[in-house]
């Protein structure tokens, strides 16, 4: 079932590519079942029956032979997080999707923790003498730089609505 967030020319797009990647699968297993009946002295009741029918469904739709594949499907338009974790998830294996996460998220700690110690410098100039040595504490604590980390610690799953596990 299509999100409400989906557009009608998304939709029929996806519909489109599921239905080409549907009709090439088809004409491998029709080549294949070729084949097999070709190689075949008695190929079967059974086996004639099941080419009959893939090559009478191939010949009604008009299909794209090349098919778009998922990575190329994702970046022909703007994809919501839970699409793009879905495709990586399927894609990777979970320890490489979470080395994934670990190196993005990584990177924004880092930035966060920059970010407190250009508050805490801000405020030291401004005179301040307890907060801004509190905030380089905090700052060193999760910078992956200075050994916080990793985040995330756990690979983080993305549900129907983009939210977190």
């Amino acid at each position: 079932m299509p999100s409400s967030s989906t557009t009608p020319e998304r939709e029929i797009e996806r519909l489109r590519i599921e239905r080409d990647e549907l009709a090439a699968a088809a004409k491998r297993v029709a080549d294949s079942l070729q084949s097999f009946m070709n190689d075949t002295t008695d190929p079967g009741t059974e086996a004639l029956a099941a080419h009959y029918e893939v090559s009478r469904l191939l010949a009604k739709l008009e299909i794209d032979g090349q098919v778009i594949g998922d990575s190329e499907y994702l970046s022909r338009f703007s994809v919501t997080p839970a699409e793009v974790h879905r495709f990586l998830a399927k894609s990777l294996a979970e320890d490489v999707h979470l080395r994934y996460q670990q190196a993005v998220g990584g990177r924004a700690v880092e930035e966060a923790a920059k970010d407190l110690r250009m508050t805490a410098a801000s405020l030291e100039a401004e005179g301040e003498k307890t907060t801004p040595r509190g905030l380089r504490d905090a700052a060193n604590e999760i910078d992956p730089m200075k050994h916080g980390g990793p985040f995330p610690s756990e690979l983080i799953r993305f549900g129907e609505t983009g939210g977190q596990r």
